[in-house]
């Protein structure tokens, strides 16, 4: 029997929009009944526009407290490359405490503005000096017990990171925090997991930071490790991020980075190929036919100048798309998915790149197509309105002008393209409200724990 019920004016199902929706929630979070174009009941609770919370795919935690504070020349050619070097020295500051601070504010703005689920791609492992904490997973307890604060559905992604770059160079000294061999990768990764085995609405995949940072037999150890469990585990990488890599990637392993992965390993749902910007026609179409999903962080990608993602033809091909926020200068699906359809019609000099004959409503499309890729990133039951998934669910404001009188074909086009006012009122995080009226519990304490972690660090 469900714990809780709720009536629904409208909500987006997998079918499109429905009417009158009746939704049952147990107590560990799960819908277990669901109807349409029905009456509203006693002790119904009553909901007016509401749609599926979203998957926030690929974020690093730590780098939401240095938000802002790259935006500076340090050459007259400044690439992604100058910018690691900041990114490097301020990561070395960073505490368990702070980052777990830091973190816990982070995902407070990602549920206020949609997100509901998140997958943190967490490489900051050790101490500065590159020795393990007392308990070799302090760090990624730092990141599960944020997500317990605020309240989000967490998959940890601990980064195998050993390299400095192709062809085996030694970490730099700035990288010693995030470096492991294969034995000690594993023996954190076990630690992590067991710290949150209790809690259900937490996952831990795996990732690989990238072909530059894990060397080809380790990475097929460790994917082999991996796959070998009963349990189907999530696979994260960064791919083809930077024309530098690609030029790299050719000189050391004879391939482009795509090009590499799809020959050597085999590619299909679990994984998830973070960025993935530079590819060729035909490696587009292989990556959407191998089932993968790949993450696309508009604002991230636009900050550090990499690219536009080829996301027409991919699409085209069938290929699935999840949204990340990575650096965290963007904490907003909704301004994402704005900017993935905006940069893609000033690359192309046209408009609704993202629409088809099936769905002609960008917005939809869009969201549609990030909520079931999402979910696929993560491996979980999340990312549609239906029996047996997690009752992860926005509440819009339909009080709002901004949807007054708005067709609910339309509603997602005006969500994502039609205003720069939050329009999500209340969220439901795995059964339980977590933001009601635009405001979390505890937003005041997180606020300010955030504010006292990070004054030493921007000092």
């Amino acid at each position: 029997m469900p714990q809780q019920t709720y009536f629904i004016k409208k909500a987006l199902l997998s079918q499109g929009w429905a009417k009158n929706v009746r939704l049952g929630v147990d107590d560990k979070g799960l819908i277990v009944s669901l109807k349409t174009n029905v009456s509203a009941e006693q002790d119904d609770h009553r909901l007016g526009l509401v749609i599926p919370g979203l998957v926030n795919c690929h974020s690093h935690a730590f780098q939401r407290a240095m938000a802002g504070l790259t935006e500076y020349q340090v050459s007259p050619t400044d690439t992604f490359w100058s910018w690691r070097k900041t990114m490097y020295r301020f990561a070395n500051l960073v505490s368990p405490e702070d980052l777990q601070d830091i973190a816990s504010y982070l995902y407070l703005e990602m549920i206020k503005q949609g997100y509901t689920s998140v997958a943190e791609f967490h490489y900051v492992h050790h101490q500065p000096n590159g020795k393990p904490y007392s308990s070799v997973s302090q760090l990624s307890q730092s990141v599960i017990n944020a997500a317990n604060i605020a309240g989000i559905n967490l998959t940890l992604l601990p980064v195998l990171y050993m390299n400095a770059g192709f062809g085996d160079q030694a970490l730099l000294d700035d990288q010693k925090r995030f470096g492991n061999s294969v034995d000690s990768y594993l023996a954190l990764h076990d630690e992590a997991t067991r710290y949150c085995s209790d809690q259900s609405q937490h996952s831990v995949g795996m990732a690989l930071h990238s072909l530059r940072a894990v060397p080809a037999r380790s990475m097929t150890e460790v994917i082999s490790h991996f796959k070998g469990r009963v349990h189907s585990c999530p696979i994260h990488i960064h791919i083809a991020e930077q024309t530098q890599e690609v030029e790299q990637s050719i000189k050391v392993l004879g391939k482009r980075p795509v090009e590499w992965l799809l020959d050597n390993h085999d590619i299909d749902k679990q994984w998830c190929l973070i960025h993935a910007t530079h590819m060729t026609p035909k490696e587009t179409a292989e990556v959407a036919k191998s089932g993968a999903t790949v993450g696309i962080c508009p604002t991230t990608e636009a900050n550090l100048g990499d690219g536009f993602f080829p996301l027409r033809q991919y699409l085209d091909d069938g290929g699935q798309i999840a949204i990340g926020s990575d650096g965290n200068t963007c904490t907003n699906p909704i301004e994402e998915l704005r900017w993935l359809e905006y940069g893609q019609r000033l690359l192309s000099r046209t408009r609704n790149v993202a629409s088809d004959d099936r769905e002609r409503h960008t917005g939809t499309n869009l969201y549609s197509h990030c909520l079931e890729g999402g979910a696929r990133s993560i491996g979980q039951k999340t990312g549609a309105l239906k029996l047996g998934g997690r009752a992860d669910l926005i509440v819009l404001d339909d009080n709002s002008a901004d949807l007054a009188n708005i067709a609910a074909d339309s509603i997602l086009d005006v969500l994502i393209f039609g205003t720069s006012q939050s329009l999500i009122k209340d969220v439901m995080v795995n059964g339980t409200w977590k933001i009601t009226n635009y405001h979390h519990a505890d937003e005041e304490r997180i606020r300010n724990t955030f504010i006292s972690a990070t004054k030493a660090l921007r000092d």
